[in-house]
């Protein structure tokens, strides 16, 4: 134990690899707290010359400020949920028997009326009306 490193008020004595690994840690955490969130100035030696060199994190304002625009961006929470709900949505599907894939299908994805579907299954339309009124409660199921 060559290496004495301080945590709080006391010096702890450590190997070699642990005190480099520490002040590794560190420099990490001041270069996340500071290099990255603070602009600074650099000066050239030679010339005196100062330029600003802008911090690596930016704010929403500064890159508005810039032009770019974050308007139609969806949010990520938005695309997760969206996914989310497609996929209990897929899982309900495949609880559904064949005739009550068919009334989804005739009416939501081959855009048929009540009575388009009724008069294809030669039934009433208030009896369409009322499986689909049944088949929307037991996919509602999935959801709560």
């Amino acid at each position: 134990m060559s290496k004495i490193i301080k945590i709080g008020k006391e010096l702890v004595p450590v190997s070699e690899d642990v005190y480099k690994e520490y002040y590794k840690m560190a420099r990490r955490e001041r270069y996340m707290e500071n290099d990255i969130k603070v602009g600074r100035i650099n000066i050239e030696p030679k010339t005196g010359a100062a330029t600003f060199i802008p911090s690596k994190e930016d704010s929403i304002e500064r890159l508005m400020e810039q032009g770019s625009d974050f308007a139609d961006v969806q949010a990520v929470e938005d695309i997760i949920c969206d996914k989310a709900m497609l996929f209990i949505l897929q899982k309900a599907m495949e609880e559904l028997n064949h005739e009550e894939k068919e009334l989804i299908e005739d009416l939501y994805y081959n855009n048929f009326t009540v009575r388009q579907t009724a008069q294809k299954e030669n039934v009433s339309h208030v009896t369409i009306i009322k499986r689909h009124k049944k088949l929307l409660n037991k996919l509602k199921k999935y959801f709560l």
